[in-house]
């Protein structure tokens, strides 16, 4: 069974947006470290934009990282678990990451109405936080989607795992 042609566009693209993004943060700091240290104009607003790209970069690269289980981990054990050690440790780690970012969707919701009730805006530019705590909720929903995703998967074709979601490296031998 193949990846279909739509999952293996929207993974690049789930790469590509955030990627592009770091590039325009980081020469929108060189234009600003250049302006301020050479022309003594630095470019206004620079670091309330450079925060907001920051946290968008993140937020989007959850879901990616959520579904290739590109996430940090640590592999002291993996040598000498078994399979059905490997296949819990794949549930668990899903499960988890379900309820966590669940639980994050929900909470910065809550958190983006109250933002947007009091009016809150970026300093000095004056940008609307709201809606930057909306994003952040879809996106940590559209990551615990992902996560439930993989708990299916878990369960349906465990040894299909690393192919369908573009990661060869960790698989159920």
């Amino acid at each position: 069974m193949e990846t279909p042609k739509f999952a293996q566009y929207a993974g690049t693209l789930a790469g590509l947006v955030p990627g592009i993004l770091l590039l325009a943060t980081a020469l929108l700091t060189l234009a600003d470290v250049v302006g301020r240290n050479l022309l003594n104009a630095p470019v206004p607003g620079a670091t309330e934009l450079t925060e907001l790209a920051l946290v968008a970069i993140t937020f989007l690269l959850y879901p990616r990282v959520a579904w290739r289980d590109t996430h940090i981990s640590v592999d002291l054990l993996d040598g000498i678990m078994g399979r059905r050690a490997k296949w819990l440790q794949w549930l668990l780690a899903a499960l988890i990451g379900v309820a966590v970012f669940g639980v994050l969707a929900w909470r910065l919701w809550l958190l983006g109405d109250r933002i947007s009730g009091y009016g809150d805006v970026t300093p000095y530019l004056r940008l609307p936080l709201g809606p930057v705590y909306y994003g952040m909720s879809i996106l940590s929903g559209v990551t615990a989607i992902m996560y439930a995703m993989r708990v299916v998967l878990i369960f349906v074709m465990p040894q299909r795992l690393p192919e369908l979601t573009g990661k060869t490296t960790k698989g159920i031998e």
